[in-house]
C-alpha cells in the first residue's frame, strides 16, 4: 500500500513537472524563426541576384545568406531569437545595411530594402599603369576589356579583343599577329630572328617571348580584364615595347569560399570548348587556389583536296591553369600569387589556301593542294610569381618573377603543290626568364615607382629541307639546306615614373628607362654542301624618356599632352647561305600625343581620345647583299624614316542601369618618309599590316537575370601584308559582326546562343605573293567563315 502511494505520488509529481517544463520558453530550435522580405532599386523594380546576409551573436556560426529570386523576394530561415544586422549587396549598387532587426518569436521578421543606384560605371585601375592609376587618369592610350564585357560578347581569345580595338588588327603568325598603330609585331618585314618584338605580350605581369606571343592565342576565360596599351611603354614595363603592350590579367585565388564555373559550347564546324574553373579556399584567410581547365576544339574550313582531309585549320588546344594565392598571417598587406599555366597545342596557324587554276578553284573555295599536311604542334609553359608587401602606409614593394618556355616543331609543304618536289621540317625552341623588382610610393600629392628588371631570353630556331624551290626569278633551282640560329639577349634596365598632383587641376609625369642589352648570336648553315658558322655579339646602351601633363577642365573633364621615346635594340644579322654576319644599330621613335579624358560625374558616359603622331628615325632596312638569296641572305642598315599620325576615340554610354552602348574609331596614317628596299624606294607607301581606319559599335544588354544579349560590329579597312607585292597582297576590308544572345537563372545558370562572323564575309588575314609558285595571283590565311553555336555556363 506504501509502496503503491509512493508510486502515485512520483507519477503526479512527474506529471507537474513535465507541465512546467511544457509552460517554459521552448529551446531556441523549436523556436526558430526567419526574416524575409523583398528587394527593390529605387524606381520599384524588383532585383534579383542580390546577397542578402544577416549576421547576429546569437549565431553560433557564420552569417545565414540567401539570394533573392526572380521576383526579388529572399527568407533568411532557422534564425534564432536575437538582434540581428541585415546587408544587401549587388552589383552596380549601393550596398544597403540595417541593423537591430529583431527577431524575437516564431512569426519571425518581415524586412523589405530598396537599393540605391550606384555609379553606372567604376572608374578602372589601369594594371599596367604600375601605379593603380585609373583610366581617366592615364595619359596613355589604352582600350580595356572588363570580365563582364567579355562575358555577354562572343569574346573567347585576345584575338577577339583586337577586332574590337581602335588602331589594332589582326593578322596571321608568320606576318605578325597583330599591329598597332599601323605597325606591325614583327617589324615592317619578316625576319628570321626570333628575339625581336615590337610589342610585348604580358600573362598576369610576365612577358611571353615574341615568337610564342605569334602563335599563343590566350583564352580570356576567367580573366578579370585585358588591356591594350598603345604607345612605347619602356618607362613603366620591365620588357621593351616600342608600340605597345597587351596585358591578359587573370583572376587571382580568391579567400571567399569555393567558387567555381564551368562552360560547356558547341557549334559549327566542329567547334567544341569546355571551360572549368575551381576556386578553393584551402587554409581560411591564408592560403587559397584556383584551378582553370580548358579543352578547345574545332575542324575549320579549309579542306586538303589531295588527302581529302578537311580539318586543316583545326584547332586543337588543352590548357591548364594552376594558382595560388598566399596571405601569410591573414594579413593582407602581404600577398604572394603563383601561377602556372601549361598549353598543348596541335592547332594549324596557318592553313594557307591558294586558288587552283587546273580545278578553277578560288582562294575563298578554301582548298588546298599540298602533298604534305601542315603540323604545327607545339607546347607553352609558363611559372609566374607575383609578391606584394606594404612596407608602411605610403611605400609598397613588388616582385615579379617569370620563366616561359615555348617549343614549336613545323612540318610544311615548301612547293606549295601535289608534288613532293619540297618539305620543310622547322622549329622553334625559346626560352625566357625574367625578374623585375619595383618599389611604389603613394603619398598625397605625388605618386612614383622605381624598378629594376633583368630578363635572359634563349631562342632557337632553324629549318631544313631537300628539294627543289624556286630561285625568285621564274625558275628552279635545287635545294637543299639547314640552318640553326641561336640567339641569347641578356636585358638590365632601371625604369622608374612620377605622378605629381599640382594644386586641384594639373597633373605632371615624368618617367626614364636606363637600358642595356647585350645579343649574343651563334648561326650554323648548310647551303648545297656550302657550310657557315658564325658568332658574334652586340651590345646597347639607350636612355629613354618620357613625360605628360594634363589638365581638368571640369571635374569630370580633362586634357593632357605626352611624350615619350621608344626603340628598338640592334643586333647582329645573318646571310645564311653567303656566310655572312652583319651589325646594325638600333631604331628610335619620338611619340607626341594629346588626350582628352571624359566621366561623366554619375559614370553614365565615358569618352577618351588620343591624337598622336610619331616620328621613326634611325629605322632597321633590312636589305639582300650581293650574291646572296631572297629573303634567305638578310642584313639590316639603319637608313630608314618613316611617320605616323592618326587618333583613336573610345566611348561608352550607359542608356539604362542594364543597358550600355560602345563604340571606337581608329586612324591611322603610315608613311615611309625615306626607305630603299633592295632597290625599291617606298617613299610615299603606307605600312604593310596598316590598315587607313577601323571602328566598332557595339551593344550589351546585363540584367542580375533574365534575358540578356551583347553584340558587336567591327569594319577594318583594306590593308597589304608583302611590302615588293602591294596590289597583289592586298587584304579586303572586314565587316564582323558577333554576339551572345540567352537567358541568365537566377541560381547561376546560363543558356545562350552565339555565333561570330554573323554577316558571312570573306576576309584574309594574311596573303603572300604566289606567283612565284606558278599561281595566278596570292595565296594565304583567311579568316573564318559565319560560325554559330550554343552554350551553357554555371557560376556557383
Amino acid at each position: 500500500m506504501r509502496a503503491h502511494w509512493r508510486i502515485h505520488v512520483m507519477t503526479r509529481l512527474g506529471m507537474l513537472t513535465t507541465a512546467c517544463l511544457l509552460a517554459l520558453p521552448l529551446p531556441a530550435l523549436g523556436q526558430d524563426a526567419a526574416i524575409s522580405g523583398t528587394v527593390a532599386d529605387q524606381t520599384g523594380g524588383v532585383l534579383p541576384g542580390v546577397t542578402v546576409e544577416a549576421a547576429s551573436p546569437a549565431l553560433a556560426g557564420a552569417p545565414r545568406v540567401a539570394v533573392t529570386d526572380g521576383e526579388g523576394r529572399y527568407s533568411l530561415d532557422g534564425l534564432p531569437p536575437g538582434e540581428y544586422t541585415v546587408s544587401f549587396t549587388l552589383s552596380g549598387f549601393q550596398t544597403e545595411q540595417r541593423s537591430g532587426v529583431t527577431v524575437a518569436g516564431s512569426d519571425g521578421a518581415t524586412l523589405d530594402a530598396m537599393m540605391q543606384f550606384a555609379s553606372f560605371s567604376e572608374d578602372v585601375t589601369v594594371v599596367g599603369s604600375k601605379l593603380d592609376t585609373g583610366r581617366q587618369e592615364f595619359g596613355t592610350s589604352v582600350a580595356y576589356l572588363s570580365a563582364e564585357q567579355i562575358d555577354v560578347q562572343a569574346i573567347f581569345t585576345v584575338e577577339d579583343a583586337f577586332d574590337r580595338t581602335a588602331n589594332a588588327f589582326t593578322g596571321t603568325a608568320s606576318l605578325g599577329a597583330y599591329s598597332i598603330r599601323g605597325v606591325n609585331n614583327n617589324g615592317i618585314t619578316p625576319a628570321f630572328s626570333s628575339a625581336n618584338a615590337l610589342a610585348s605580350v604580358l600573362v598576369n605581369q610576365t612577358a611571353l617571348s615574341p615568337t610564342s606571343g605569334d602563335f599563343l592565342k590566350p583564352s580570356l576565360f576567367d580573366a578579370s580584364s585585358v588591356e591594350i596599351l598603345r604607345g612605347p611603354q619602356s618607362t613603366l614595363q620591365g620588357p621593351n615595347s616600342l608600340i605597345g603592350s597587351v596585358l591578359i590579367n587573370y583572376n587571382q585565388p580568391a579567400f571567399d569560399g569555393y567558387a567555381g564555373r564551368v562552360r560547356f559550347e558547341g557549334g559549327g564546324f566542329g567547334t567544341m570548348r569546355t571551360s572549368v574553373m575551381q576556386n578553393i579556399e584551402l587554409v581560411d584567410d591564408i592560403l587559397a587556389a584556383r584551378v582553370t581547365y580548358e579543352n578547345r576544339q574545332a575542324d575549320g574550313a579549309v579542306t586538303n583536296v589531295v588527302h581529302d582531309v578537311s580539318d586543316v585549320q583545326r584547332t586543337d588546344e588543352q590548357t591548364v591553369r594552376l594558382q595560388l594565392g598566399l596571405r601569410p598571417g591573414a594579413d593582407d598587406r602581404t600577398s604572394i600569387n603563383l601561377t602556372w599555366l601549361h598549353n598543348d597545342s596541335d592547332s594549324n596557324p596557318f592553313a594557307l589556301v591558294a586558288p587552283n587554276p587546273m580545278t578553277g578553284a578560288g582562294l575563298f573555295d578554301r582548298q588546298q593542294n599540298y602533298s604534305r599536311l601542315d603540323e604545327y604542334p607545339f607546347t607553352f609553359d609558363l611559372v609566374n610569381v607575383e609578391a606584394t608587401a606594404a612596407l608602411t602606409d605610403r611605400v609598397s614593394l613588388t616582385s615579379v618573377t617569370g620563366y616561359s618556355a615555348f617549343d614549336l616543331d613545323q612540318g610544311f609543304d615548301g612547293d606549295l603543290t601535289q608534288f613532293d618536289f619540297l618539305n620543310v621540317d622547322a622549329f622553334v625552341n625559346d626560352t625566357l626568364v625574367s625578374q623585375e623588382v619595383r618599389a611604389t610610393y603613394a603619398g598625397d600629392a605625388m605618386d612614383a615607382i622605381v624598378g629594376l628588371f633583368i630578363s635572359q631570353g634563349d631562342y632557337g630556331n632553324g629549318f631544313s629541307g631537300a628539294g627543289i624551290f624556286p630561285d625568285g626569278m621564274g625558275g628552279v633551282a635545287p635545294f637543299s639546306s639547314r640552318t640553326d640560329l641561336l640567339e641569347e639577349v641578356n636585358q638590365l634596365a632601371v625604369f622608374g615614373r612620377g605622378e605629381w598632383t599640382m594644386g586641384d587641376r594639373l597633373l605632371a609625369t615624368a618617367g626614364l628607362r636606363l637600358n642595356r642589352e647585350t645579343r649574343k648570336t651563334d648561326s650554323f648553315a648548310d647551303n648545297n654542301g656550302f657550310v657557315s658558322e658564325l658568332a658574334g655579339e652586340e651590345t646597347f646602351q639607350q636612355l629613354i624618356p618620357s613625360a605628360s601633363l594634363s589638365y581638368s577642365i571640369t571635374p569630370d573633364t580633362s586634357v593632357g599632352a605626352s611624350y615619350a621615346r621608344g626603340f628598338q635594340a640592334g643586333g647582329i644579322a645573318f646571310a645564311v647561305f653567303l656566310g655572312q654576319a652583319q651589325s646594325y644599330g638600333e631604331e628610335f621613335t619620338n611619340n607626341y600625343e594629346v588626350f582628352l579624358r571624359h566621366r561623366s560625374a554619375d559614370g553614365r558616359i565615358t569618352l577618351n581620345a588620343n591624337v598622336f603622331s610619331i616620328d621613326w628615325f634611325d629605322q632597321q632596312v633590312p636589305f639582300t647583299p650581293p650574291g646572296g638569296f631572297p629573303q634567305f641572305d638578310q642584313f639590316i642598315a639603319n637608313v630608314g624614316e618613316s611617320n605616323l599620325q592618326g587618333f583613336e576615340v573610345e566611348t561608352e554610354v550607359y542608356i539604362s542601369r542594364d543597358l550600355q552602348v560602345f563604340g571606337s574609331l581608329g586612324v591611322t596614317d603610315s608613311t615611309f618618309k625615306d626607305f630603299i628596299l633592295d632597290g625599291v624606294d617606298l617613299s610615299g607607301r603606307e605600312f604593310p599590316a596598316s590598315p587607313g581606319w577601323n571602328a566598332s559599335l557595339g551593344v550589351a544588354w546585363q540584367p542580375a537575370a533574365g534575358w540578356f544579349a551583347g553584340s558587336t560590329v567591327n569594319f577594318t579597312d583594306g590593308a597589304y601584308t608583302e611590302i615588293f607585292a602591294p596590289d597583289i597582297t592586298r587584304l579586303s576590308p572586314r565587316e564582323l559582326l558577333s554576339g551572345r544572345f540567352g537567358y541568365r537563372f537566377s541560381d547561376g545558370w546560363s543558356i545562350y546562343a552565339w555565333g561570330t562572323n554573323l554577316l558571312d564575309d570573306e576576309y584574309e588575314l594574311g596573303l603572300f605573293d604566289g606567283r612565284q609558285f606558278g599561281l595566278p595571283g596570292a595565296y594565304g590565311r583567311l579568316g573564318d567563315p559565319r560560325t554559330v553555336g550554343v552554350g551553357i555556363d554555371l557560376d556557383w
